[in-house]
């Protein structure tokens, strides 16, 4: 449990950051954002960080196959963009139409986009500072 919840932290600070970021660039030119939307954005990533958390902490004994994986993101997405469909249309950040729904789409695109990134670079610095380790070890 001690696991799950360090993985929702940081997957929470990670999308909170996403979600500004969009927020940040599909405001550019607007001059106020209502304070209550802090809150909204609040529940937002922690709706998603949980699901996120949750699907990331499956450890299967054995390997999955590539269309499993695949599978497994794409549900994840969809879930994901059921979340903020869902929360954003009773927030009133979008419609409920499908361009609402290709905005909401596109905006997880981008965060998705954005954590991912962020834990590649991450898991890189593990990968060498493992290597580091081991390489010292040997000698």
């Amino acid at each position: 449990m001690p696991e799950f919840i360090k993985k929702f932290i940081s997957f929470f600070i990670t999308i909170n950051s996403g979600i500004m970021l969009v927020v940040g660039l599909f405001s550019i030119g607007d001059d106020t954002m209502a304070a209550d939307s802090i809150w909204k954005i609040f529940v937002i990533s922690a709706l998603t960080a949980l699901v996120t958390a949750g699907v990331f902490s499956i450890n299967p004994k054995k390997p999955m196959k590539r269309g499993v994986n695949i599978l497994i993101f794409a549900g994840h997405f969809v879930a994901l963009c059921a979340i903020v469909f869902i929360g954003g249309t009773k927030f009133g950040w979008f419609d409920f139409s499908l361009k609402g729904l290709l905005w909401v789409a596109g905006s997880v695109g981008i965060v998705y986009a954005f954590t991912a990134l962020i834990y590649i670079l991450l898991a890189n610095k593990e990968v060498k500072d493992l290597n580091k380790a081991l390489k010292d070890y040997k000698e």
